[in-house]
């Protein structure tokens, strides 16, 4: 129980971390990536999974 829950905080902070991250780019580069701002969060957690 306690690796599942130290897991789901890491997977946690790396979706916040990617947000703020995310949310730091200019949108131009966003769109370049392909990426829209209404993404970022869909992003932020596929990110967080694939950890």
């Amino acid at each position: 129980m306690l690796y599942e829950l130290r897991d789901r905080f890491a997977r946690w902070l790396v979706y916040r971390r990617t947000v703020a991250s995310l949310r730091r780019v200019p949108d131009s580069t966003l769109a370049d990536a392909g990426i829209s701002r209404s993404e970022i969060r869909e992003h932020a957690r596929y990110a967080s999974l694939r950890r």
